[in-house]
C-alpha cells in the first residue's frame, strides 16, 4: 500500500516538474549526481531536431518563402525565392522588399505588410522584380507575424512563380482575339459577293452619268447657269446627271465606311461610346443580299443611350446574328417571312436591349442549350463552323453584356443582347464654320502619294487660299526644313517611304507649331501602330472619301484655332 502511494506522490511530482519546466517556472531538473541538467538537455536536443525539420521542409520547398519587418526589410529568405529572383538568401536578407517591387507596387505593398486584419490574406497577383531587372509574375499568400506578446510585427509570405501560366494565358487570349478577328473577316468574306453588287450598282450609276456629262462637253455643249444650278443648253439637266452620281457616289462611300468597321484587325479594339443604331443600320447593309430575297425587315428602334462597346466587335455580333436569322428562312419567300431590330432602354438595369427575331422554323429543345458550345451547329455542312454563336458570346461577355437565345419550333428564334451604357461622355464635334465667316487667304500644304487626290485638293481649296501640293512626305519635310511654313497642313496617312505619322514625329522634332497644325486625311488606317496613333492624337482627322464643303469647314476649324496665318498673302 505504502509502495502504490509512494508511487502515486513520485508520479504527480513528475508531472508537476513537467509542467512547471514546460510554462518557465523552472529552467531545468538537475541531476543529484552528476549536477548537470538532463531535462533541458533533452528538450534543447528536441527543439533543435524540431528546427532541422522545419528548415528542411523551407528550404525544399517549391515555394518562396520570406518575412518582412514592418519597415519592409526582408529578415528571413529561403532558397527557392533566393533562386527565383536570382540572388542568395545572404543578398536578400537585409534588403528593402520595395527593391523587388515595380514603383506603381510600393503603396499597396506597405499597405499590406502594415495591415492588421489579414492574419491569413487571400492570394494575389503581384509581379516582382529579379536582379537582372526582369519581370517574374508570382501569387502571393501571406499573413501577420507576431511576436510572443502578440504585437504585430511584420509579414510571413508565401510565393509561387506564375510567369509560365501568365504566358501561357496571353498566349490563349491573342489565339482567341486572333480567332475574333478572323471569324469577322470570313463573315465579310461570306458577303462579299453581295457587298460587290451593293457598290456596282450605284458605281455604274457614276461611271454612266460621267460618261453622259464627258460626252456632251466634247459635243460643245455650253454650261450656262440657272435658278437651279448648270445645264447643258437645248440638253437634258446636267445638274441632273451631276445629282445622280453624287448621290451614286455616297452609297458607295457608305458602304465603304461600313466595310472598315468590320475590317479592322486590330484584335485590342477600344472600347468607346458605340450608337449602336447606326452599328445596326451598318450591318443591315452589309447583310442586305442575304436578307432580301428571304425577309421583310421591320425595324423597331427604341430611344436609346449611347452603350459601351467596340464598334467593330458589336457589328460582328449584330451581323452574326443577322446573317443567322436570313439563313433560317428559304429564299423565294420574302412577303412571307420577318426579320424584326428592335431596341429599348432597360431603366432598371441601366441597360441598352437589343432584340433580333426571324419567323424562321426555330430551334428544337435538345438544340436550344448548346448553340453556344464551340463548333456545335445545325446548318448544312459549308454553311457554318459551329463558332460564330461561340464568339458572339464570348465578345459580349466581354463588353459586360448578356446573350441569350429564345425560340419556339415553328414560330421562331430571338436573340437579346443587353449591353452596358457609356459612362464617358461623347466627342463633341465642333460646329462647321458658316461660309460668310470664311477668313483671309492662307498657305496650305498638300501631302498625299495619290496625284488625283493631290489635283482635286488644290482644285478645291486653290481659289481661297495659296495651295502647295507635294506627293511624298518627305518632299513636305524638304520643303520645311528649307524654312518655308504652312498655316495647315493637309497629311495623307498611309504613304510609301515615309507615312504621315512619321512626317508628324520629323516635325514635333524640328517644328512643333508645325505638326500641331496638320491635318490627317485617312482612307483607312491598316497597321496597329497607325490606329492607336490616330486614336491617341489630338489632330483633326477627316475620312476619305469627304464633301468639299467638309474639307473647307476643317481647314477654316484648323485656322480658327486660336492661330494667325503663319505668313499671310495679299488679298486678291
Amino acid at each position: 500500500m505504502n509502495n502504490g502511494r509512494t508511487l502515486r506522490r513520485r508520479l504527480a511530482e513528475a508531472d508537476a516538474t513537467i509542467a512547471a519546466l514546460v510554462s518557465g517556472e523552472i529552467d531545468a531538473v538537475v541531476d543529484s549526481r552528476s549536477r548537470s541538467p538532463v531535462l533541458l538537455a533533452m528538450a534543447q536536443q528536441a527543439l533543435r531536431e524540431s528546427e532541422a525539420r522545419y528548415r528542411s521542409i523551407v528550404e525544399t520547398s517549391n515555394e518562396g518563402i520570406f518575412t518582412v519587418a514592418l519597415d519592409a526589410t526582408l529578415t528571413f529568405a529561403n532558397r527557392r525565392i533566393a533562386d527565383l529572383l536570382g540572388y542568395t538568401p545572404a543578398d536578400l536578407i537585409g534588403r528593402s522588399l520595395l527593391e523587388l517591387l515595380p514603383a506603381h507596387a510600393y503603396e499597396r505593398a506597405m499597405l499590406r505588410i502594415s495591415s492588421l486584419d489579414h492574419d491569413v490574406d487571400g492570394a494575389s497577383e503581384v509581379t516582382i522584380l529579379k536582379k537582372d531587372g526582369t519581370e517574374l509574375h508570382v501569387e502571393l499568400k501571406s499573413s501577420v507575424v507576431r511576436d510572443e506578446h502578440g504585437k504585430h510585427v511584420g509579414m510571413l509570405a508565401m510565393m509561387t512563380d506564375r510567369t509560365r501560366r501568365r504566358q501561357a494565358e496571353e498566349a490563349l487570349r491573342k489565339i482567341e482575339a486572333q480567332l475574333i478577328v478572323s471569324d469577322r473577316m470570313a463573315s465579310v468574306g461570306t458577303l462579299a459577293a453581295g457587298v460587290a453588287h451593293e457598290i456596282n450598282n450605284p458605281l455604274a450609276a457614276v461611271t454612266a452619268n460621267l460618261a453622259f456629262i464627258a460626252e456632251h462637253c466634247r459635243c460643245g455643249g455650253a454650261l450656262s447657269p440657272t435658278a437651279d444650278g448648270c445645264e447643258v443648253s437645248g440638253q437634258p439637266s446636267m445638274q441632273d446627271a451631276i445629282k445622280d452620281a453624287r448621290e451614286a457616289a455616297e452609297r458607295v462611300r457608305i458602304i465603304v465606311r461600313d466595310l472598315m468597321i468590320f475590317s479592322r484587325a486590330r484584335p485590342d479594339e477600344l472600347i468607346g461610346a458605340v450608337d449602336v443604331h447606326r452599328v445596326l443600320d451598318s450591318t443591315v447593309r452589309m447583310a442586305w443580299n442575304e436578307i432580301r430575297h428571304r425577309a421583310q425587315l421591320v425595324r423597331n428602334y427604341g430611344s436609346v443611350p449611347l452603350v459601351s462597346a467596340s464598334e467593330a466587335r458589336l457589328g460582328q455580333v449584330m451581323l452574326n446574328l443577322l446573317v443567322n436569322a436570313a439563313q433560317a428562312l428559304p429564299e423565294g419567300h420574302a412577303e412571307h417571312h420577318a426579320i424584326s431590330l428592335s431596341t429599348w432602354f432597360d431603366r432598371d438595369r441601366q441597360r441598352v436591349m437589343v432584340e433580333i427575331r426571324d419567323t424562321g422554323v426555330g430551334i428544337s429543345p435538345e438544340h436550344i442549350n448548346r448553340i453556344f458550345d464551340p463548333f456545335f451547329t445545325t446548318k448544312d455542312v459549308g454553311l457554318g463552323t459551329g463558332l460564330g454563336l461561340a464568339i458572339c458570346q464570348r465578345i459580349v461577355t466581354d463588353l459586360d453584356g448578356e446573350l441569350t437565345v429564345r425560340s419556339e419550333l415553328g414560330t421562331g428564334t430571338t436573340f437579346s443582347v443587353s449591353l452596358p451604357i457609356a459612362t464617358m461622355p461623347s466627342v463633341v464635334k465642333p460646329l462647321p464654320v458658316p461660309a460668310n465667316e470664311r477668313g483671309a487667304r492662307a498657305r496650305i500644304l498638300i501631302v498625299d502619294d495619290e496625284e488625283l487626290i493631290v489635283r482635286s485638293l488644290v482644285r478645291t481649296l486653290g481659289g481661297e487660299h495659296d495651295v502647295v501640293g507635294v506627293t511624298a512626305a518627305r518632299e513636305a519635310l524638304a520643303l520645311l526644313e528649307a524654312g518655308d511654313r504652312f498655316d495647315v497642313i493637309l497629311c495623307d496617312i498611309m504613304m510609301p517611304e515615309m507615312t504621315g505619322v512619321d512626317l508628324y514625329g520629323e516635325l514635333m522634332r524640328m517644328a512643333p507649331d508645325q505638326a500641331h497644325r496638320m491635318m490627317f486625311l485617312t482612307g483607312g488606317a491598316f497597321t496597329p501602330s497607325t490606329q492607336a496613333f490616330l486614336a491617341e492624337s489630338s489632330n483633326l482627322q477627316l475620312e476619305k472619301p469627304y464633301a468639299p464643303i467638309q474639307l473647307r469647314d476643317a481647314v477654316q476649324l484648323v485656322l480658327r484655332d486660336g492661330r494667325s496665318p503663319a505668313n499671310p498673302s495679299p488679298e486678291c
